[in-house]
């Protein structure tokens, strides 16, 4: 789970709050302190945006997808904010 928040840049504070936690909750599970509910891993998985079960894959995809996800939306944030840019730029121009 500390893999994907990471990987989608969230901190535990929020994750706790998507899933109706605590804070301490989440970084208890993420140090395998406790084991969450049928109800929690249901909402963590909702969290972030998966199946179940592919929170407990050993390998990467999920953290790629989410890495792929963070790297898409960055792109458009620059492509939307310079597109705003050039708007506020020809406006002033007139």
């Amino acid at each position: 789970m500390k893999r994907l928040r990471e990987a989608t840049g969230i901190s535990q504070a929020v994750l706790a709050e998507r899933v109706g936690c605590s804070s301490t909750m989440v970084g208890n599970i993420e140090i395998k302190k406790r084991f969450p509910s049928a109800e929690n891993i249901d909402r963590i998985a909702r969290a972030f945006q998966v199946e179940v079960h592919e929170l407990f894959l050993e390998t990467a995809p999920i953290a790629a997808r989410a890495s792929v996800r963070v790297e898409v939306r960055e792109r458009l944030e620059r492509r939307i904010l310079s597109a705003i840019d050039e708007a506020l730029d020809s406006g002033s121009e007139s």
